[in-house]
């Protein structure tokens, strides 16, 4: 028998028991076989060299793996001596070889962490994991036993450097981006000081620089976050990182879509010899992606754009259905339900409106019938069905989708791979609006490339849309709902005053469940900014609020100051805004600009002065307490736990939309509840007119 291949003494097995076994040097490591079956211990699994341990008679061989330790007993001294010898020699040299090319492994990974450490680029958190995880790969690979008995010093300083790594990577990270941050800042300098009229702040710069896979920057009113759009494509640009074809910036609404591109051409042109980005609404983008799929452009329904042609068809259709009997007394039935009565107009709307929320849920009616029990919503369903089947067989016969339809197909053919994404950097403003349906295409956009990037803007304070689906959790829940991410804020506003800024920064964050941040004001007063006005009607309140704007000392009579008059609901605007009602308080208050609007539409506006009507209490009060239909209720995002979140949140825009002062408008007797909280003593720097 070879040095390579013993088995125990056949004496030792008759007088000791033990059992048979016969030990055989394989390439791969150790064979072992009791007669009937073989065992085969790898050199990768053994802890140190083998052990042998002497007795009287005969030899044992010791074995320690990482999780096990074996004994083979009853073999010849010398035979085992030298077999065991052997044993060590070829686990020596097997564990020296594995050294030798995880070492290889760990200096290329010490390069490229070197590499990911120089601050010559943002260091991504993906980035970061990758290299986690890799180094974790080559370490895991080699037991400690092996490295405390057989690697160099040279070998162990390089595996020390990778587990360093692992345990401080984030803080690295954050620590090569701090420098990264700081050389970009001086080399664009310029380009941050011109890009707009005035230089763009600290935070700004900062936001436009900040490269993360996802990132946030949660801009407060008036803080500039259409600069950080086009500073951001601008950085992108003329740092090389992108050509504007595979930069895609997001706005909501089109005419907010077409004055960002007409403000960034000007702003970006002097500095590029290409042309800008192309800014689109999410429409036109799933346009885009469906175009270039089937090849030409899809058809899009009128009713997209046109909701007065949208409320005739549903309201022809359902007239026409209550032309059969049943379904006019399942209607008639519907509307008279106790504690939900509403005329046959509130019933049209609320199909309009069920609609529009079910194609944009994407949710089964099945499971929208196992979502409540209630008879009054499963008899709703069996008169939303035919409508709803009518209103998809006339889009099919027109050869026309609609907008959820068209978002719903381009979601499908980027995660089919039709559609093949040009984008690697993707910008969205007003994030705080989006919706889980647009959401969706984006998510899908970012999966197809691992190089793409998702540069958000928005601010929760000011996200005021949930009854059109908007999510507030997608913002607030940033980082779950989109991987990794970098959040910066906007912490200047260049709108409102520190006063106004107090008022409504304290207000809002009443909400223990909005992003807390700190917004400073370029402009600081020593006097509040914000007046309640109690008046028994709006007219005499608004006459009142305009005739002390009148009399202010630093009035600027040779150039008009902007007013403009909000309230929660447009028809309590509808006494001003005849023509006759104009001239009347043009030729009263010449030295006023004066607007009328919801205080909805007022987002993204501002004014020198605000006059806020219907500070009341009661269902059409400020706050309203229009509570949301149940029925549409189950296709909305999770409700908020907090009292009027999303009204305290409206409140928060209208207070903002002011530069220099706020007059709210009350009647002394429904004062509204938010009235209430600011009259508090010693809760807000506010001013009370008599």
């Amino acid at each position: 028998m070879n040095k390579n291949e013993i088995s125990n003494s056949w004496l030792g097995r008759l007088l000791f028991r033990h059992p048979y076994s016969a030990l055989i040097l394989h390439n791969k490591g150790l064979q072992v076989s009791d007669g009937s079956k073989k065992l085969l211990l790898p050199f990768s699994r053994l802890h140190s060299v083998v052990q042998v341990r002497r007795r009287f008679f005969w030899s044992h061989l010791a074995i320690k793996t990482a999780k096990k330790s074996y004994i083979y007993k009853g073999f010849a001294a010398s035979e085992l001596r030298s077999f065991s010898s052997a044993l060590n020699d070829a686990f020596v040299l097997h564990v020296r070889q594995h050294l030798q090319t995880k070492h290889a492994e760990a200096k290329k990974l010490k390069g490229a962490i070197r590499q990911f450490l120089d601050a010559s680029a943002y260091s991504k958190s993906s980035q970061s994991q990758l290299l986690i995880t890799e180094c974790a790969r080559v370490l895991s690979a080699i037991p400690v036993s092996w490295r405390d008995h057989f690697a160099t010093s040279i070998q162990n300083a390089t595996f020390d450097a990778l587990a360093d790594f692992i345990a401080s990577a984030e803080e690295k990270r954050k620590r090569t981006n701090i420098r990264f941050i700081k050389q970009a800042l001086l080399q664009n300098q310029i380009f941050f000081d011109q890009i707009e009229r005035n230089p763009l702040t600290l935070a700004q710069r900062k936001a436009c620089l900040i490269n993360d896979d996802n990132n946030l920057v949660l801009a407060g009113a008036g803080t500039g976050k259409t600069s950080v759009m086009i500073g951001r494509a601008g950085y992108l640009l003329i740092s090389k990182q992108a050509k504007p074809e595979q930069i895609l910036m997001l706005a909501y609404a089109k005419k907010a879509a077409e004055e960002m591109q007409a403000r960034q051409d000007k702003c970006l042109q002097p500095f590029l010899q290409r042309t800008t980005p192309i800014i689109k609404t999410f429409h036109a983008l799933g346009l885009e992606i469906i175009s270039k799929v089937e090849g030409c452009w899809p058809s899009i329904t009128p009713f997209a754009e046109n909701s007065a042609a949208y409320m005739q068809f549903i309201e022809q259709t359902i007239h026409q259905l209550m032309h059969d009997e049943n379904y006019k007394q399942k209607v008639q039935h519907f509307c008279a339900a106790p504690d939900y009565r509403m005329s046959l107009a509130e019933f049209f709307r609320l199909v309009a409106d069920f609609l529009m929320l079910f194609k944009q849920s994407h949710a089964p009616q099945q499971a929208l019938a196992g979502k409540t029990k209630q008879a009054r919503f499963a008899l709703f369903l069996s008169l939303f069905r035919p409508v709803q089947q009518a209103y998809e067989k006339h889009l099919a016969e027109n050869h026309q989708i609609d907008f959820a339809d068209m978002i719903t197909r381009a979601i499908g053919y980027v995660e089919s791979g039709r559609y093949v994404s040009p984008y690697q950097h993707i910008l969205v403003d007003e994030f705080q609006d989006i919706s889980r349906e647009r959401a969706g295409l984006l998510k899908a956009l970012l999966a197809q490339r691992n190089d793409t990037v998702l540069f958000a803007v928005g601010d929760d304070w000011q996200a005021i849309y949930r009854f059109t689906g908007s999510d507030i959790g997608l913002t607030r829940h940033f980082e779950a709902e989109f991987g990794p991410a970098a959040i910066s804020s906007l912490n200047t506003t260049f709108r409102f005053n520190n006063k106004i800024g107090d008022v409504a920064s304290g207000f809002v964050l009443q909400n223990p469940e909005q992003i807390k941040k700190t917004i400073d004001s370029v402009t600081t007063m020593t006097q509040p900014a914000i007046s309640l006005i109690r008046s028994e009607s709006s007219e005499q309140g608004l006459h009142q609020a305009l005739r002390t704007l009148s009399l202010l000392p630093d009035l600027q009579i040779k150039q008009k100051s902007s007013v403009v008059v909000l309230a929660r609901f447009s028809f309590l605007l509808s006494d001003f805004v005849s023509v006759q009602s104009r001239k009347q308080l043009a030729q009263l208050y010449p030295c006023f600009d004066i607007d009328f609007m919801t205080v909805h539409a007022s987002k993204g506006k501002e004014a020198d002065y605000v006059i806020v009507l219907g500070m009341n209490r009661g269902k059409y009060g400020f706050p309203s307490q229009i509570a949301t239909e149940p029925i549409l209720e189950s296709l909305l995002p999770e409700p908020e736990t907090f009292p009027d979140a999303e009204e305290r949140r409206l409140f928060y825009v209208a207070l903002t939309r002011a530069r220099d002062h706020v007059y709210l408008i009350y009647d002394p007797r429904e004062a509204s509840d938010f009235v209430v909280e600011l009259l508090t003593p010693g809760s807000y720097p506010v001013i009370t007119e008599p």
